[in-house]
């Protein structure tokens, strides 16, 4: 995890998910609103800006492919991560429990240190997917 700090303009990297050759950036608030209205343009050029002001102007020649998620646009999320309300984290271990083995969770929210990712949400999918597979398997 690497962060910057700027104010309103705070933004933080995942780097190197899953063992792979990417930094993941995030920013939030009213900045990302502003960010996504902007343009996926605009929006990469300020990560890499904020990447060679922590690295250094050489920084830019190692960016490979870059793309932004306009994840306010996501019509079922409409740019929401969850979050926990403080002391209630117990919450998520509830959750990820089958109900009578019928009725599964995943996601984002139920995604351990990978929390508030895609990534992450994969992964929780994944794992459930695999659970309901055994149960099926096991009828």
């Amino acid at each position: 995890l690497l962060v910057e700090r700027l104010a309103r303009h705070d933004i933080y990297f995942l780097c190197f998910p899953f063992d792979l050759d990417l930094m993941v950036g995030f920013v939030g608030g009213d900045f990302a609103w502003e960010m996504s209205a902007a343009g996926e343009a605009a929006g990469i050029d300020f990560v890499v800006d904020r990447l060679c002001d922590i690295f250094g102007a050489d920084t830019r020649k190692h960016v490979g492919r870059a793309m932004m998620t306009n994840w306010g646009g996501e019509r079922y999320v409409r740019g929401a991560y969850a979050a926990a309300r403080p002391g209630r984290s117990e919450a998520r271990a509830t959750l990820m429990r089958p109900v009578a083995d019928k009725i599964f969770f995943a996601g984002e929210h139920l995604a351990g240190p990978l929390i508030q990712t895609c990534g992450g949400a994969r992964l929780s999918g994944e794992s459930v997917a695999r659970q309901v597979a055994a149960v099926l398997a096991a009828e």
